[in-house]
């Protein structure tokens, strides 16, 4: 009984988020930016020019680093959410690895604390900060944030943390979910995250449109689009705006300004 009462004690006393503590250092760093741009990995990613918004404070995601352009576009944090089945630990490094060969060392990297010890095994000499699932608005990143359905959540939870203005999404569709083929900007049989799955011979549901229970699919895909709606709240509350730039997604949360794109000829 009192080895539990001192534990309890303990657990009082040290501050559960630690971790997070410097996460007020984002902030610092990018709340002076009136421009946040989130890129995403769909295939229209390959007709806009994107090398446009350097000067911005761009966010991207996933496999973005694949992108021929990284080293103009020069991303100012690259977020990845945590890993999870069917990922395994050897995809996870391989894929790491991967980003850490193309993405430029002066990007800083968001990751979930689940994947600490891989990241600070593949990640060396570069700025991570770490996050974690579990909270609720408002986005206060030294603490746990909302968990998402997609990593676009998670950039959109770090603009309106920093508190910029306007921020733009660019290849974000989600139209794959149900309708349309499973296709990014990337191809899937030269090194990515489905390239790595592939080879460590790990079937991905999405790409042949196999959903073991799409009701489940649909009912998630509502809940991600809920979160997305919150997120557009919480951001006209603090007057910050939020748009859809990509003049070839029909994502419609966010109102859409098309005008605001290069379309490569």
């Amino acid at each position: 009984m009192i080895t539990r009462i001192k534990r309890c004690l303990q657990r009082l006393i040290k501050n559960p988020y630690e971790l997070y503590a410097n996460n007020t250092e984002l902030q610092r760093l990018f709340t002076g930016y009136k421009n946040a741009i989130i890129l995403g990995s769909a295939s229209s990613i390959n007709k806009i020019d994107v090398a446009q918004y350097s000067e911005d404070m761009v966010i991207t995601v996933g496999n973005f680093y694949e992108h021929p352009q990284i080293e103009v576009i020069k991303p100012k944090v690259h977020i990845f959410a945590a890993s999870h089945p069917p990922i395994t630990t050897e995809v996870l490094i391989n894929w790491w690895k991967r980003c850490n060969e193309r993405l430029p060392l002066e990007t800083a990297l968001l990751i979930e604390k689940r994947d600490k010890d891989i990241a600070e095994k593949v990640f060396i000499d570069r700025d991570i900060y770490y996050y974690s699932y579990g909270g609720h608005l408002p986005v206060d990143f030294t603490k746990p944030i909302m968990s998402p359905w997609s990593v676009t959540i998670i950039a959109l939870q770090l603009a309106i943390y920093c508190e910029i203005p306007t921020t733009g999404i660019i290849g974000v569709h989600h139209d794959w979910q149900c309708i349309k083929p499973y296709t990014h900007f990337y191809d899937h049989d030269k090194p990515s995250l489905e390239y790595f799955m592939k080879e460590a011979g790990i079937e991905i549901s999405y790409q042949t449109q196999k959903q073991p229970f799409p009701k489940e699919r649909l009912y998630r895909e509502y809940e991600l689009y809920q979160q997305y709606e919150t997120l557009k709240s919480e951001a006209e509350r603090l007057n910050l705006k939020i748009f859809n730039y990509d003049p070839f997604s029909d994502f419609d949360v966010f109102e859409f300004d098309k005008t605001t794109v290069l379309i490569r000829s």
